[in-house]
């Protein structure tokens, strides 16, 4: 049989059926929850200082006989680090012709998209100073396998140096939390499969606390450091971190002669490490 009337052969009159649209969004830890934040949305200045006072040991308290006068002062001094708040930036132009031209409200769809790229830059910059912590910290290593020992050492170290260790946190990559060299591996070596840890692993596929320590996991870690198929994780006490913030704005401009609109995003923050010894670089093999 010929002369068919099919869809290929008629033109204009079949419209396209368009979908719910999707938006592909970071998936973000919860890291600004984990550090120290001085909120200055609605405070004038740009800086933060975060003063610390140094430890006074046990060794420093002197032993003195009833009726003896004591006249030897202790010297009390502290430290600030300063967190000067810096700009980050990101914009489109939407133009007239597309925003007729389509259903969905553009400049809210990309406002949505660019606050979530915002939230992905600042957690990037904290997972950044992971690398700053000193390196007598430092876990694991270059091509090493991640260990239960190197969770107990960062508890550990971070105590020695007087780090609040009831208030501990650990961001790891994808592949340093699920992969096959990552926690969930360690966790079913140590034979814990039948207990809540394992049985959050699966039923959930995620456990949020494990050796004492909360646990987030971040796809901003960079999973191949070097080239060398490692991971660059840390552990940190809260305060081993400080965040000045103020805030995210978004501004739509009127641009009458290019015929559309500028969408400008801006972040304000900065972040800082605080203390050198409260935080330890996790580096290990996820290859």
């Amino acid at each position: 049989m010929a002369n068919e009337t099919l869809t290929s052969t008629i033109a204009g009159i079949i419209q396209d059926i368009q979908a719910e649209t999707y938006m592909k969004l970071n998936l973000n830890s919860g890291i600004m929850d984990a550090v120290r934040v001085i909120d200055t949305t609605n405070t004038t200045g740009k800086t933060v200082d975060f003063p610390s006072y140094g430890a006074v040991a046990s060794t420093d308290v002197t032993t003195v006989a009833e009726g003896t006068d004591h006249d030897t002062n202790f010297s009390v001094t502290n430290t600030a680090v300063s967190a000067t708040v810096a700009e980050n930036v990101i914009m489109t132009t939407i133009s007239d012709l597309s925003d007729l031209s389509t259903s969905r409200n553009l400049i809210s769809d990309i406002s949505t998209l660019f606050s979530n790229a915002m939230k992905a830059k600042l957690e990037s910059d904290i997972v950044a100073l992971f690398a700053d912590f000193n390196s007598g910290n430092d876990l694991a290593g270059a091509g090493v396998t991640m260990t239960a020992d190197d969770w107990f050492k960062a508890i550990q170290k971070i105590r020695t140096y007087g780090g609040d260790t009831n208030n501990m946190f650990a961001c790891l990559s994808p592949k340093q939390f699920w992969g096959a060299k990552g926690l969930r591996s360690l966790l079913s070596d140590m034979d814990i499969d039948s207990g809540k840890l394992g049985e959050d692993f699966k039923q959930k596929g995620f456990v949020s606390n494990a050796f004492g320590i909360n646990i987030m996991v971040s796809n901003q870690i960079n999973e191949d450091v070097a080239s060398g198929g490692d991971a660059a994780g840390g552990i940190w006490t809260k305060n081993a971190i400080g965040l000045n913030w103020k805030g995210i704005t978004i501004e739509a401009q009127r641009n009458a002669s290019l015929r559309g609109y500028e969408l400008v995003c801006t972040g304000r923050w900065k972040a800082v490490e605080l203390e050198d010894y409260w935080g330890c670089y996790f580096l290990s093999d996820v290859s």
